[in-house]
């Protein structure tokens, strides 16, 4: 409950107002609780705290952001290695279970084979009459889009690769039944990998070569 305290006119004595019949003469209501609880506390930040932070903030930054183009540069190539295996692994096990011809071709159309590099595409189709052309009979099984930063290229099979019902691969004879993808980036070869396919016509990815040395992008 709110209490009164009544200030006399007379500088402490009561009785002067009394006597003037003003008992209330001069009188002052306010809450009995301390000044500090009726004064408004406000909290902020001074300017040395916040040039701090902001420092703190700017070294964070700096530290972060090459780990993040690292990272997203090692997504970018992994996925880009998965992609054309798994499009391989499709296109083989298709020419087994068909007993046709499955046509692998770099393809920046997505509509037939090009004269391009691998990593602006590439499409898988079966290739009934074997001239590696998709004509309108014949059916896409599998394609890959372009790969941003990401440079893909083949000693072996420049442009194209076929797989044969027996599951082994080949390029312009049967002879040419083996060969690798070298997948780069600005980097360099420190960071390359590498598809390689065997006489079995399966892939596999590694990043090193037969000796444990690192991959050469030249």
């Amino acid at each position: 409950m709110t209490r009164a305290r009544i200030l006399p006119l007379n500088g402490g004595n009561t009785r002067f107002g009394h006597a003037l019949n003003f008992p209330y003469a001069n009188f002052s209501v306010y809450p009995d609780r301390p000044r500090k609880d009726r004064m408004k506390t406000e909290n902020g930040f001074t300017l040395i705290e916040l040039l701090t932070a902001m420092g703190v903030a700017t070294i964070l930054i700096a530290v972060a952001i090459p780990g993040m183009q690292a990272f997203q540069q090692n997504a970018r190539q992994s996925s880009s290695a998965t992609d054309l295996v798994n499009g391989m692994r499709i296109a083989r096990n298709t020419a087994i279970t068909t007993n046709t011809r499955v046509t692998v071709c770099a393809s920046a159309n997505g509509n037939g084979c090009e004269n391009t590099s691998w990593n602006n595409g590439w499409i898988a189709f079966i290739d009934l009459d074997a001239d590696r052309v998709l004509d309108n009979n014949e059916t896409m099984i599998r394609s890959g889009a372009p790969a941003d930063g990401v440079n893909i290229q083949s000693g072996q099979f420049s442009t194209f690769f076929v797989y044969r019902p027996n599951g082994r691969v080949m390029f312009a004879n049967v002879a040419q039944n083996s060969g690798q993808f070298m997948i780069c980036d600005d980097r360099g070869s420190d960071h390359a990998k590498g598809i390689r396919v065997d006489l079995s016509g399966r892939p596999r990815i590694y990043d090193a070569d037969s000796g444990g040395l690192p991959l050469s992008c030249g």
